[in-house]
């Protein structure tokens, strides 16, 4: 496993991070269960992953409960992030609410640390930008705890150039989380320049872009949960049938060099300017094991061309 400095932080990541997303279950995700949840967890930490990234979306703390069981005894040799910003009343999709409040967020901090089994985290980011509420207040709660020590460094999640100048100007951000995949590239234009240009740490999420890059689908999947509802990504319509067309020749080059299309697609991902790590969802140890095999190797010169052409719809 390889490991990466995290912005102007001293939290030093494996490349491939634990996405905690989808062992939190509903209401977005099914699981296959607490126990290859937690194995699955176990696995990563035995194959060196040390970076662990959940939400109290997740499950509506379900995730984070299952981190805080099989971390708590391992707790000086991971990394563990969090978010804060999202609030619900009702444990459904639309009733999930945007709030970054000091108020929200002073309690938010409290309920993860709890739910974590620690008595700090790591890595403490706004899960969305909240636009109900000055950046200064959300700033101002953010500093609040990490001067308390409940946090150890500040990050933010789906933030814009904008909203990051805006954040720096009230106190230090060492990483942003945004959806970048060979899928969903919109970060190149002007939010990665700005990042690296201010050494930002970029921890990318979605980096199979929901699944599409493992190949297992083709156009004619219809998605049942989140993903099709629109809710983020593009998952129906033209475009969805334009990213199955580019995974399909993804995979050839792929299967030259033994790997998946998945470890192909977080390899491709792992070697952009400026990203410091992937955080990649899993269900069962299999497939922690499986991404593992995305790092290590290089892609050569002349596949990354075919795969940059690719990606542009050239030989689509």
């Amino acid at each position: 496993m390889e490991y990466r400095i995290l912005g102007k932080s001293d939290l030093s990541v494996s490349t491939i991070g634990y996405g905690a997303w989808g062992i939190g279950g509903k209401p977005f995700w099914k699981t296959e269960g607490e126990d290859n949840s937690i194995r699955s967890i176990e696995k990563a930490i035995d194959l060196g992953i040390n970076f662990y990234d959940t939400a109290p979306v997740y499950g509506f703390g379900y995730s984070e409960k299952l981190l805080g069981k099989a971390l708590h005894s391992k707790r000086k040799e991971v990394v563990i992030a969090t978010k804060c910003g999202l609030r619900w009343e009702k444990e459904e999709i639309k009733a999930l609410e945007k709030r970054a409040t000091k108020e929200s967020i002073l309690e938010e901090i409290d309920l993860s640390l709890q739910r974590l089994q620690t008595n700090y985290i790591d890595l403490y980011q706004v899960h969305w930008p909240d636009k109900t509420t000055p950046i200064e207040e959300t700033m101002d709660a953010l500093m609040q705890i990490q001067k308390a020590g409940k946090i150890r460094y500040i990050g933010v999640s789906n933030y814009s150039v904008d909203q990051m100048k805006e954040s720096l100007k009230y106190g230090q951000i060492v990483s942003l989380q945004p959806m970048y995949s060979m899928l969903e590239r919109d970060i190149e234009k002007e939010i990665l320049p700005f990042c690296i240009e201010n050494n930002i740490g970029i921890i990318c999420y979605s980096p199979l872009a929901s699944g599409v890059l493992t190949g297992k689908y083709d156009e004619n999947t219809k998605f049942e949960d989140w993903r099709g509802q629109g809710i983020i990504g593009n998952f129906t319509g033209d475009v969805f049938v334009s990213h199955i067309k580019k995974v399909k020749e993804i995979t050839k080059i792929a299967k030259k060099y033994g790997k998946t299309t998945a470890q192909l697609a977080i390899n491709w991902l792992l070697h952009q300017r400026g990203v410091t790590t992937a955080i990649v969802g899993v269900k069962n140890p299999n497939q922690v094991e499986q991404n593992t095999g995305a790092a290590g190797w290089d892609i050569p010169s002349n596949d990354l061309k075919i795969i940059s052409d690719i990606l542009e719809e050239r030989s689509c």
